[in-house]
Order: structure tokens, then C-alpha cells, then sequence
């Protein structure tokens, strides 16, 4: 038995409804993409990451941590102008994206980041959801922590 679905009859203003639906769901990673931004691969990560110190600054802007990416995957972090210190690890994949992990903050898990290059600057989104994580104002090479 054969079903046969047709569209005749159905009025244009849903199936446009859900189009715009769809678009209104775009995530700040795609909406980047769409703008032009480029995501880097696996190699350029790092090349730009491991063996560095990068300044990042939080989606909110409340918030500016100097990260130190050693090269064997230990992570170190120091909050400026605040208290906070923390070390974790982290590794570049294949597919293009970079996983930390802060203690005790992950409790051991890693969350993945695609990294793109949004207007000239290094920018972070969440692998998961394709959110805004923070941008990188400046990377500087070795440990200046």
C-alpha cells in the first residue's frame, strides 16, 4: 500500500511560516559563517593555539582570562583583574575543533569548541549548540602568565 502525500491545497502561508521558522533557528556560529568568517582546521588551531598564551574575552565581555596552551596539552588560566586560577588539558581533534577541560570545574569532561575567525578575530562557539563561547584579543608565544 502506497501512501501519496500532496501540498496542493495546503495554504502558502504555512509552508512559508515554517521557512521563516527555520531561519529564526540559525545558530550565532551559522549566522558568523553566513557573514563571511572562516573556520579554521585542526592544523590551524594549532598553529595557533599550542604553545601560546591568548588573552580571551568571555561572550558577555564581563570576563577576561590570559589562557596558556602548553605544548603538551596542559591548559593554565588566570583570571586579569581577578582571583581566579585554574589549570585543566586540552586537545585539538581531527575535525576541527578544540576540547578543554578546567578543573575541577568539568569534573574530567571536555566540552568541544569550533574556532572561527570572525572580522580578523579568533572567535570560540560551542560545538554542541553553535553559541557565542568568547573571542581571542591577542595570542602571544609561550607561557606569559
Amino acid at each position: 500500500m502506497k501512501i501519496k502525500i500532496s501540498l496542493v491545497g495546503i495554504p502558502a502561508v504555512v509552508i512559508l511560516a515554517s521557512t521563516s521558522f527555520s531561519a529564526a533557528a540559525e545558530t550565532e556560529m551559522e549566522e558568523a559563517l553566513d557573514k563571511g568568517a572562516r573556520q579554521l582546521t585542526s592544523d590551524e588551531i594549532a598553529e595557533r593555539f599550542v604553545g601560546k598564551t591568548g588573552t580571551w574575552v568571555s561572550a558577555s565581555g564581563d570576563r577576561k582570562i590570559a589562557i596558556h596552551y602548553s605544548e603538551d596539552n596542559v591548559l593554565t588560566g588566570k583570571l586579569l583583574g581577578g582571583d581566579w586560577s585554574g589549570t585543566g588539558y586540552y586537545g585539538v581533534t581531527n575535525d576541527d575543533s578544540i576540547c578543554v577541560s578546567w578543573d575541577p570545574t568539568d569534573e574530567g569532561r571536555l566540552r568541544c569548541l569550533d574556532v572561527l575567525v570572525v572580522d580578523g578575530v579568533v572567535t570560540k562557539f560551542n560545538a554542541g549548540d553553535g553559541s557565542l563561547n568568547g573571542s581571542y584579543q591577542k595570542f602571544e608565544d609561550g607561557n606569559t602568565l
